[in-house]
């Protein structure tokens, strides 16, 4: 994204510099925020690419083509203005087959090149176009999560963790103790929890973990747990972990908080009154472009968009959420 904006400029800047930050916390657009970013030195001097200069932007899914697409390109799509931000995706080879994972405003992009068995993974930030070549696990993977600079992976139903710091040339391992195999993992304030099973049935629910404080409105504090109990149209409940009780409790609101996933995997949350997102409501990313589920009353509703002419799944991977504030 950075490196579409037009070069900053040495014209004498209408508004004063100090005010400019407090401008770019009201905008819910990329592109307003780098045209104002871009307008001149002092505007981009005063606003570096931080959570808190971002703090108004909208989730995003980052929309790329399969590999037999060649005419069409990646977009970032903004969900309530339904708007396409076109951009270059950092990168990609056309010898190779690929696969995104979110990391925030990051994501983790996988290349199977072609021998099956050989994989390159990058980290690369979209707003910035930074780059870390990373470790090629052995074995699947199906998700990731970055806690500082650690970066951890795993195999759905598997019994073996992988971990690395960025920067390090390969990938330390442990495995899961007892007859249980993993299902997903996040990171709540420095510590890593993991959710683990018996094994795949397919009459149980399917357990969904989470993270959200639900005390002062600052996201990734309370463990949360989503189950989905119902399916056309889904139907979702919430659960809080009681440390205290040891004990999970059911509850309707997030505190005003939005959570989003993609397929089974947390992804992020959104603080309340985030323009453009509903309180208290899940998001997925799992059939359509995208879907969104009311805790409170329960109603659950499907979005699709237009590229340009046909459904964004046809000829399109499954879209990855990108969080331009969580930079």
């Amino acid at each position: 994204m950075a490196s579409c904006s037009a070069p900053a400029t040495d014209i004498t800047p209408y508004f004063p510099p100090d005010l400019i930050p407090k401008v770019a916390r009201r905008l819910t657009s990329l592109q307003d925020f780098f045209a104002l970013r871009a307008s001149c030195r002092a505007y981009r001097a005063v606003l570096p690419l931080t959570a808190s200069n971002l703090a108004s932007q909208a989730p995003l899914l980052l929309l790329a083509p399969d590999q037999d697409q060649t005419t069409e390109s990646p977009a970032l799509f903004h969900l309530s203005l339904r708007r396409l931000i076109r951009f270059c995706l950092p990168c990609t080879r056309q010898d190779s087959s690929y696969s995104f994972f979110s990391l925030g405003c990051r994501v983790v992009i996988s290349y199977y090149l072609r021998n099956p068995s050989r994989r390159e993974l990058h980290l690369v930030h979209l707003l910035t176009g930074e780059q870390t070549r990373l470790p090629s696990p052995e074995g699947s993977f199906n998700h990731f999560v970055l806690s500082g600079d650690l970066l951890i992976t795993w195999g759905y139903f598997g019994v073996t963790i992988r971990f690395c710091r960025l920067g390090a040339t390969d990938w330390s391992v442990a495995s899961i103790r007892g007859s249980y195999v993993l299902d997903c993992m996040i990171c709540v304030k420095g510590t890593i929890y993991a959710l683990v099973s018996t094994g795949y049935d397919f009459d149980n629910p399917v357990y969904l973990l989470a993270a959200v404080n639900l005390s002062d409105s600052k996201c990734h504090g309370e463990l949360i747990l989503v189950i989905t109990m119902e399916f056309n149209p889904n139907v979702y409940h919430v659960f809080q972990w009681k440390s205290g009780e040891a004990k999970w409790v059911r509850i309707t609101s997030l505190g005003g908080c939005a959570l989003f996933f993609a397929l089974s995997y947390f992804v992020g949350c959104l603080e309340p009154d985030h323009p453009g997102i509903r309180k208290d409501c899940i998001y997925f990313n799992d059939e359509g472009l995208w879907s969104e589920y009311s805790s409170v009353d329960g109603s659950f509703r499907r979005s699709d968009a237009v590229y340009p002419e046909g459904k964004l799944q046809k000829g399109f991977r499954a879209p990855v959420w990108v969080f331009p504030s969580m930079c």
